[in-house]
């Protein structure tokens, strides 16, 4: 068996489960979908491989839309058949810029899906597209932890389809609200974002920059508008966020990166980004850095944070995965000095 390529933006095996259950229950061959994929893993050998790349992960979806027949893979009581995302597409011809773009995917995958889902909103410096799914037609089949995973991929799914259209789109994402409480170690897929990412939101939102967005954009060839084509930007995009991380960011900030998103175990770190342990401590002694420090560092940051938004101590203590309460009382005040408590009363009165 080939190992996978390791990443930092990467997909845990775990996540590919219920695809793999849909695909033997349609009599899908796992072993001829890896060849006919040339994926670096056999699908049947999982979950023994720790995970494989998010490009891999979109064409493995793809190919199983095609399939199974359903662009929802069964997520949603209402089926998308395949060509759904071709007729959205089409629907842009006329457009002039992202915004207007933007109105008419949330339009016309609202109608598909036979509910106001997607809003787009018009803010002083953003315009935001809104996902609001909390009265969705989900199968009952699906966790709460599948579902977080999946519109998060979709909202890199709705990235992609933007830079089809138009280039403006690539550098114009100013932020991201997700409805995830908060990273886990299996949260791989979000480093494919630059932009800052907040936790907890009521809705999932991407907001663009508003200059970017309101620009004049000049749409591709209708041929070059295709549910293969935002599939291809995907698998380039995330070609190109690879070589960032490999080749251009250190491995300070590498580790800043997963730790930034709820990754704080030094072993889990490590795989995630690709390397061994001891060849991890090596290349941040070399930077003059240590794990311990920097989780430190991002932990105590990150707690600060928290206590700024006014989330309760012990809200911030599970967040950050303290086994207890007291351990999260001694760390933070071993950071600054002072309790969890004393330090809201600083900066709350």
């Amino acid at each position: 068996m080939i190992e996978p390529r390791k990443h930092p933006i990467s997909v845990p095996a775990s996540r590919l489960a219920p695809l793999l259950d849909q695909a033997r229950t349609a009599g899908i061959d796992l072993q001829g979908l890896s060849r006919g994929l040339d994926l670096p893993v056999e699908l049947a050998a999982l979950p023994e491989v720790n995970a494989i790349s998010l490009a891999d992960y979109y064409r493995l979806q793809n190919r199983l839309m095609i399939l199974i027949g359903d662009e929802t893979l069964h997520m949603s009581a209402r089926q998308l058949l395949p060509g759904s995302t071709d007729f959205v597409l089409r629907n842009v011809v006329d457009c002039e810029t992202l915004t207007e773009v933007m109105q008419v995917i949330a339009k016309t995958y609202n109608l598909l899906h036979g509910g106001e889902y997607n809003t787009v909103n018009r803010r002083s410096e953003t315009v935001d597209y809104l996902i609001d799914d909390r009265n969705f037609p989900y199968t009952d089949q699906q966790t709460a932890e599948y579902i977080y995973f999946s519109i998060e991929c979709i909202l890199i799914f709705l990235h992609c389809m933007l830079m089809t259209v138009s280039s403006h789109a690539g550098g114009a994402v100013k932020s991201l609200s997700i409805r995830r409480p908060w990273p886990g170690s299996d949260c791989g897929h979000l480093g494919y974002w630059d932009a800052p990412i907040k936790f907890g939101a009521d809705v999932y939102c991407v907001s663009f920059s508003r200059a970017e967005a309101e620009a004049p954009i000049t749409l591709p060839p209708q041929h070059a508008l295709s549910s293969n084509a935002v599939y291809q930007k995907i698998v380039d995009a995330v070609a190109g966020k690879y070589a960032r991380h490999g080749e251009l960011q250190s491995m300070t900030a590498r580790v800043r990166d997963s730790l930034e998103r709820g990754v704080i175990e030094q072993t889990d770190v490590a795989t995630q980004i690709g390397v061994s342990v001891a060849t991890l401590r090596r290349r941040l002694a070399k930077e003059g850095a240590g794990f311990r420090e920097l989780r430190r560092e991002v932990l105590n940051d990150t707690a600060k944070r928290l206590l700024a938004e006014k989330r309760s101590v012990s809200e911030v203590s599970d967040a950050l995965g303290f086994s207890e309460f007291r351990a999260f009382n001694r760390a933070f005040k071993d950071w600054n000095g002072v309790t969890p408590k004393a330090y809201l009363r600083q900066i709350h009165g």
